[in-house]
């Protein structure tokens, strides 16, 4: 019997980059905020990365806002 690993993920800025599908396809990554929101997906860790630098500012005023 053999265990099935986890797919891989990273962490950049508070948000979880997760590995969903094969590499360089589109949606491949998922984004994912600690608060649970979802950021969106892309298809390189690049993307992911630039796709939360462009996003974290918003996202955290208004999880700030709501609260």
């Amino acid at each position: 019997m053999s265990a099935t690993a986890p797919p891989p993920c990273w962490l950049h800025r508070g948000c979880r980059i997760q590995l969903i599908g094969y590499p360089r396809c589109e949606g491949a990554y998922l984004i994912q905020h600690s608060s649970g929101a979802v950021l969106g997906r892309t298809a390189s860790l690049t993307a992911a990365r630039l796709l939360i630098d462009e996003q974290i500012s918003l996202l955290r005023q208004r999880l700030a806002a709501a609260a």
